[in-house]
């Protein structure tokens, strides 16, 4: 029997999962799921017939709970006996052999595929690599612990290069029974459409304020930041953080009637070349959140060619914050080239 592959040891020192916040527990271990209902719904559902599907692409905003439900339906698929129907709302028992296993990454029936540690450069990999990516060989390899469901999480598609989506491709082709791909995908528009057709897409929307307050409540944060979230628990906690100094200059800056003024610009990239990580994110975020808006008020009403000038920019935005992180590139070079972008697209748009 092939042995089922472990993710490498942490290195001492090292972050346990890319991306987590200080103020909030990794997604492996939260038991509060708030809103998705619909999602969890059509979980249930889908594992209840005759064919369940062997892979799910759950998409929606960063920071929503897509990886929460992702674990929560590991936790119940796992707890699970073969062939009876998952338990309503995918409730577990948060004691079970299972439960603990999944919180604590050593379930052998559970893959967790994230970007990885770089012990070179003390910190994560920007990218999702086709090595973790062929980690899936030998786990689909190997027997199941009980006879039952393998699973696999992607988190997230968006971190992937070209190789690694192509090796998860040829994973998704041809799966053994009782296999299950559940990808994370915050950005739609990055998902090839290869793997997109054999997956089972559930949109997830952002929570409305009452559920991001509850969330906030659960993890012992505090809700009054609940209105900062805009459906988003990670953005709600990250913005916190920066402070409300940063937001509120930042979104200022961020208006249409500001940003096309070089003194504004230059005033924005300075904020985020502050030496503050969440500094820069958090005006990188704001920026991303200045662009979709623009987009989504514009819709019915500017041209195709304007439009798609804020979606190509919105993407060339995610692209440039992962260079940013892995070379340690001059952050309020980056900055400014965004913000001119806008400043063009605003003018092309007759925003200004």
């Amino acid at each position: 029997m092939a042995r089922t592959p472990r993710a490498p040891k942490p290195i001492e020192g090292a972050p346990a999962e890319p991306d987590l916040l200080d103020n909030a527990p990794p997604p492996r271990e939260a038991r509060t799921l708030c809103g998705h209902a619909e999602a969890v719904e059509r979980l249930v559902e889908a594992f209840g017939g005759a064919s369940p599907p062997q892979a799910i692409l759950l998409e929606g905003p960063r920071g929503i709970g897509k990886a929460t439900l992702a674990f929560r339906l590991a936790r119940a698929l796992l707890g699970t006996i073969p062939g009876t129907a998952l338990p309503a709302n995918l409730a577990d028992d948060p004691e079970s052999r299972a439960s603990r296993q999944i919180a604590a990454g050593t379930h052998p029936s559970l893959l967790h595929l994230t970007r990885p540690w770089d012990e070179k450069g003390k910190k994560f990999k920007g990218d999702l690599t086709v090595d973790e990516v062929r980690r899936i060989v030998p786990f689909l390899g190997s027997t199941s612990a009980d006879g039952g469901w393998r699973m696999v999480i992607v988190d997230a598609v968006d971190d992937m290069n070209l190789n690694a989506a192509n090796a998860l491709l040829k994973a998704l082709e041809e799966p053994p029974r009782r296999t299950l791909f559940v990808l994370i995908a915050h950005v739609s528009g990055r998902v090839l459409p290869t793997i997109r057709s054999r997956c089972r897409a559930i949109r997830m929307r952002p929570l409305t304020e009452d559920e991001v307050r509850a969330a906030l409540n659960a993890m012992g944060a505090d809700p009054r930041t609940a209105p900062l979230g805009e459906g988003s628990v990670r953005r709600a906690l990250s913005l916190a953080a920066a402070g409300a100094d940063i937001v509120k200059s930042a979104q200022r800056l961020l208006s249409p009637q500001m940003v096309r003024d070089v003194r504004a610009q230059h005033q924005l990239a300075e904020l985020a070349a502050q030496r503050r990580d969440d500094s820069f994110a958090t005006v990188l975020e704001l920026v991303l959140d200045a662009i979709a808006g623009r987009a989504k008020s514009g819709a019915g009403t500017m041209s195709l060619p304007a439009l798609d000038a804020y979606a190509s920019l919105y993407l060339s935005v995610t692209d440039d914050r992962r260079r940013i992180e892995v070379f340690n590139l001059d952050r309020k070079e980056m900055v400014l080239a965004v913000l001119s972008r806008l400043s063009a697209a605003d003018k092309a748009a007759g925003l200004t």
